[in-house]
């Protein structure tokens, strides 16, 4: 696991209240962990702060927490 993606998963837990281990690059915000818009927008402009990456206009092509990390890996490269 790379070092973006642990920080992915870390804000994601954080800002959700999910464990890590129920986390997982296949979970789709919106079904599987319940994230709303307003949360994923939170959550998209904390990576974007960390991270010193553009997600957030990207985030209609952001279904699960992989296409996140995949958008980040793409950036940080």
């Amino acid at each position: 696991m790379s070092e973006s993606s642990r920080k992915i998963f870390k804000i994601i837990a954080e800002r959700t209240g999910h464990e890590h281990e129920e986390l997982n690059e296949s979970s789709y915000f919106e079904d599987d962990l319940n994230i709303g818009e307003m949360e994923l927008m939170e959550i998209l402009t904390e990576i974007e702060e960390k991270l010193q990456v553009d997600v957030i206009s990207e985030k209609d092509n952001i279904e699960t927490v992989g296409d996140l990390i995949d958008l980040v890996d793409e950036q940080l490269e």
